[in-house]
Parts: structure tokens; C-alpha cells; sequence
């Protein structure tokens, strides 16, 4: 008994030395940073929110550029095609083509349908630049992954109120003919800013206890309504006004917990899929559409007209999964954000968390709002996940969507009306047992299904 407390006092003297010197040598990295990263790195001075921030927007000009490109008839190379601004810059589309013989040696011989090849056209949201529609093909080795369709930028972040419409207010009066709204919105501050507010007010010394979220950069699937970004369901549709007047449930208990509202994460829009490969409608089926062309495989689109198509994060030649929140499991796994809100009917969450190796916590519907200000597929099946790339981070923010009075029941949403009882009386992520490391498998996540495995102690119904 006598040496079994004598190695036990050893054990426990070498793991504080080892937790004190990783404290003195602790460097930050954005790369693979967790939640718990950032707060140490504020608070040690390595890192000020804003600068946390800009380095995100350079990834973002790095990385989340055009993945795929056209294919076509004959595989001719076309004009260069002016993008919708970015980080600062317009997109570039390639100006390559991939002929579908190419893919189908045997073209010659189809007789089906017509094939809608690839294209750029002008968008309806804004004629002034252009996007890929139709067939498209990942590039090899692109570099580019195209997750975030929009980053709250300002000047980007809104077609409605674009370029000088959301000038700063200090910086002097919106141009002549710009739409009213645009002299509310822009008294919204962007990321940038509203990480410079959070510098000024509590620099090295945030309080976590009231703002657990403090400085953690999320994107949300582009349904989640977000009052200060476009918010089109990631739809290509000329809105009068393209964001809300409300942020969505969810996203307001975020931005009041101290995160950053960054980014709307590329999905297949509205949420849907053609109805008769989701619904099987048969014809004459109301809302059954029958097209007159067609795409050689809809599997490997999470097409958004206004945003484009995400690449897997490991391989761009691959589709980022079959589920509609691609774009988030993208800008998590490839450290373009921190976290990341997704929306799953069928597969959408768990889809693109296995496919791009992020953890996932997939509340049952009533625990957390998701009707709350979004744009769903189906109202009894639509709930809200929650991508980060630890399930210890997944299970902070869990914790901090809990609302201090209400807990996580929400009046916008009759679904989160049920028993208290089926939820824990404890934060989540004290809850946290981890069984399994996460395995990162290149080339090879589509097929092993790399996941997290974990449980909550204490799990009540």
C-alpha cells in the first residue's frame, strides 16, 4: 500500500511538471486550434481577437477560392469571367474546360436526355458578375476548397448593400441611389470590427464565465439567418433585401456569448434536393420537377447557385459528401473557422463531419432551435448540429447555446418545448469521455469512416 502511494504521488508530480512546462511552452497555431487555444493565447498576449480574425481572412484568401471546372461538349477553354468578391478579391474561375468525352468515352453513343454542360452566366442576385452552372469537375490538387460563400467582410457581406453601400457610418454618406435599409446595416459592424470592440473592451482579460465563446470565429450553413451577412439559403435569387432583420435563434446566443459572426458556409440550397430523388414523386407530384436536361450524376453536388460547389477537404477531385452542409464540415476540418453551426434533415451533418474527420454533436430536434429564424427542408425532420474539430469544443458550444433564463427552450420554436428532465443539469462538456481518437485519413476518409467516438456520463433519457 505503503509504494502504491509513493507512485502515485510520483505519477502526479510528473504530470504537473509536464502540464507546467506545456503551460511555458505554449505557442499559439491556428492550425488545429481549439476553443480553450485561443482564450490562453488572448490571455497570454500571443494573440489580440483582431489579429485572431485577420489570420482566418487569410486563410480564407489562400484556400477558399474555385475548386472545379467546367465541363463541356467539346472541352474549349472560354474568357476569363469576373467573381463576386471574397477576402478582399473577386474569385477567379478557371478558364479550362473538361470535355465529357473525357469522362464518358462513349458520349457518342448516349441517348438519353441532354446534358447540361457547364457554363458561367451572370447571377440573378447581381448581373455584374458571373458563376459555373451546369456539369463541373473538382480540379486535381486545386488548393481551393470553396467552403465559406460569404464572409462578413464589409463591402461583401450583402449584395443589397455591396462596395460603398456599407460604407463605415464615420466614413461619410452612402452614394446616391443606394437602397435605405443600407444605412442601418451598415451601422452593423463586420468581423473585423466587432473583433477590434471585443479588444478594446476586455483586452487580455475576457470574461469566460459570461462570454464562454469569447473570440471563437464560427461559419453557419447559409439558412441560419444572420442579420449582419447575406442570408439566401445560399440561393442565387434577387432579393430586395438579402439578410434578415434577426439573427436566427441560435446565432444570437453565439454573438451574445462573445463569438465571432463570420462566415455563411457553402450548402446545396434551400436546404433541398430535386424532389423526386428525395421525395420519389411520382409525376403530376406538386412540386415534382421534370427537367429537359439533365447531369451525368446529382451525387457529388452540393450545388449552390450563388455560392458554387465545395470540395472534400482532402481530395478536391471528391465531393465534400452527400450531406447539404458540406461547406461546414469543409471550413472546420481545414481550419478556415473555429466551429461551425450545420443543419441536418437526412444526412447533412453527419455526411460532411465523416467525410472531412470533424467531430459532430447532432442534439436530438428538441434540444436546440432550429426553426428560429432558418430556412429548412422539413420542418419535423430539420435540426441543428454543431461542428468543431473536438467534441470537447463541440460540447462548449452546446453549453453556451444554453440561454441563462430560459435555458434552451425558445419561443420561436415549439419543438424545444419538451420536459427538462431529457437534459442534463450539468454543462456538457464536464460530461465529455472520450473512447476514441480522431483518425485523419487522406485519400481514404470517404472509405474508413473516421470518427469520434464519445459519450456524455451521466446522459439522461
Amino acid at each position: 500500500m505503503v509504494k502504491a502511494k509513493i507512485a502515485f504521488v510520483i505519477v502526479t508530480a510528473m504530470l504537473a511538471t509536464t502540464d507546467a512546462a506545456y503551460a511555458q511552452q505554449f505557442r499559439f497555431h491556428l492550425q488545429e486550434a481549439t476553443i480553450d487555444d485561443i482564450h490562453q493565447a488572448i490571455r497570454q498576449g500571443q494573440i489580440t481577437c483582431a489579429g485572431l480574425v485577420q489570420l482566418y481572412i487569410n486563410r480564407a484568401k489562400a484556400y477558399n477560392g474555385v475548386v472545379d471546372e467546367l465541363v463541356t461538349k467539346d472541352g474549349a477553354p472560354i474568357p476569363p469571367a469576373p467573381g463576386v468578391v471574397r477576402a478582399g478579391s473577386p474569385l477567379k474561375f478557371p478558364t479550362q474546360t473538361v470535355a465529357i468525352s473525357t469522362l464518358l468515352p462513349d458520349f457518342d453513343q448516349y441517348a438519353g436526355l441532354p446534358i447540361e454542360f457547364g457554363r458561367m452566366e451572370p447571377t440573378a442576385s447581381d448581373p455584374s458578375v458571373e458563376q459555373q452552372y451546369g456539369m463541373t469537375i473538382g480540379v486535381p490538387n486545386a488548393g481551393q476548397l470553396n467552403s465559406l460563400g460569404t464572409l462578413n467582410i464589409r463591402g461583401e457581406r450583402s449584395v443589397t448593400c455591396k462596395g460603398d453601400r456599407d460604407r463605415r457610418p464615420s466614413d461619410g454618406p452612402l452614394p446616391p441611389g443606394s437602397p435605405a435599409v443600407c444605412e442601418e446595416f451598415r451601422k452593423q459592424p463586420d468581423a473585423l470590427e466587432r473583433a477590434a470592440e471585443l479588444d478594446a473592451q476586455y483586452g487580455r482579460n475576457p470574461d469566460l464565465a459570461k462570454m464562454p465563446m469569447y473570440c471563437v470565429v464560427f461559419s453557419f450553413k447559409d439558412p441560419y439567418d444572420t442579420k449582419d451577412m447575406r442570408s439566401t439559403g445560399a440561393a442565387d435569387a434577387h432579393y430586395d433585401i438579402d439578410f434578415p432583420a434577426r439573427d436566427h435563434t441560435l446565432v444570437a446566443q453565439l454573438r451574445a456569448k462573445g463569438a465571432i459572426i463570420y462566415a455563411k458556409a457553402v450548402n446545396t440550397e434551400y436546404n433541398g434536393r430535386p424532389v423526386p430523388q428525395v421525395r420519389h414523386g411520382a409525376p403530376g407530384t406538386p412540386g415534382t420537377n421534370r427537367p429537359a436536361k439533365v447531369l451525368v450524376s446529382t451525387l457529388g453536388y452540393q450545388r449552390s447557385t450563388w455560392s458554387g460547389n465545395p470540395s472534400e477537404a482532402y481530395d478536391t477531385t471528391r465531393a465534400a459528401s452527400l450531406g447539404s452542409s458540406s461547406g461546414s464540415g469543409v471550413s472546420v476540418s481545414a481550419n478556415l473557422v473555429t466551429c461551425s453551426l450545420c443543419e441536418e434533415t437526412g444526412l447533412s451533418c453527419r455526411g460532411p463531419s465523416n467525410h472531412n474527420s470533424v467531430a459532430l454533436i447532432l442534439p436530438q430536434k428538441s434540444l436546440i432551435s432550429y426553426i428560429g429564424g432558418a430556412i429548412g427542408a422539413n420542418i419535423y425532420q430539420d435540426r441543428a448540429g454543431i461542428m468543431c474539430r473536438t467534441v470537447t469544443d463541440a460540447a462548449k458550444v452546446l453549453d453556451a447555446l444554453k440561454d441563462p433564463v430560459n435555458g434552451y427552450y425558445h419561443l420561436r420554436d415549439i419543438f424545444t418545448a419538451v420536459p427538462r428532465s431529457s437534459l442534463l443539469d450539468k454543462p456538457y462538456a464536464n460530461s465529455v469521455s472520450l473512447t476514441r481518437r480522431t483518425r485523419l485519413a487522406p485519400r481514404n476518409a470517404h472509405r474508413d469512416h473516421p470518427r469520434i467516438d464519445a459519450d456524455f456520463s451521466g446522459r439522461k433519457g
